[in-house]
């Protein structure tokens, strides 16, 4: 399959919208090497932890600690728990089919479902990410905990994510000039037919 982008206009904001589902093209479905695919595995997989485990945590202590209007009994704070956790399970199943029925397509839903899932994977490696590490390193912001090395170990891992997505451009720059020249190569041999 070829990852070479099509023909954008070259308007400011139609241009951006153009780069990043050509982007999101070669991200989701075009080639890789191990390290993009490590790059994309890891936060998927942190994103889905985060989603099945954090949130739900979050929705049982606020019916059953926080919130003191509701203080329900554990039991339905657990019964909360795990609708929420279905919930965003479903959710997670629907955005997966939704990728994958937008491969090779064009059109103005396909493209949007792509730059959703830029901005779902920038959100994880930029805030989502950090704030676990931040977490992991013993801080909190309920109750308010906030010692030096987890904010510094939460800006290392958010540096690491902006590395991560620096890499990522210039891996797809560089793919794409392969393909080009590929292609170049190609239609030349046509033409001398």
């Amino acid at each position: 399959m070829s990852t070479y982008p099509a023909y954008r206009p070259r308007g400011g904001l139609s241009r951006l919208f153009g780069w990043a589902d050509d982007f999101m093209s070669w991200f989701l479905h075009g080639h890789e090497t191990w390290l993009v695919a490590v790059l994309k595995g890891v936060p998927l997989f942190l994103f889905v932890y985060f989603m099945l485990t954090y949130v739900p945590n979050y929705a049982y202590y606020l019916t059953t600690v926080e919130l003191p209007f509701l203080r329900f009994s554990d039991d339905v704070g657990f019964l909360i728990a795990n609708g929420v956790a279905g919930g965003n399970f479903a959710l997670l199943i629907v955005l997966a089919v939704g990728v994958q029925a937008s491969r090779g397509r064009r059109g103005f839903g396909w493209s949007m479902i792509r730059i959703f899932i830029l901005l779902n994977y920038l959100f994880t490696v930029m805030l989502l990410v950090p704030l676990l590490a931040f977490n992991l390193a013993g801080g909190s912001f309920w109750p308010i905990q906030i010692p030096a090395q987890s904010v510094a170990f939460g800006m290392m891992v958010a540096g690491l994510g902006a590395a991560a997505c620096v890499y990522l451009y210039f891996e797809y720059r560089r793919i794409m000039r392969r393909d080009a020249d590929q292609a170049a190569l190609h239609s030349a041999e046509l033409a001398r037919r």
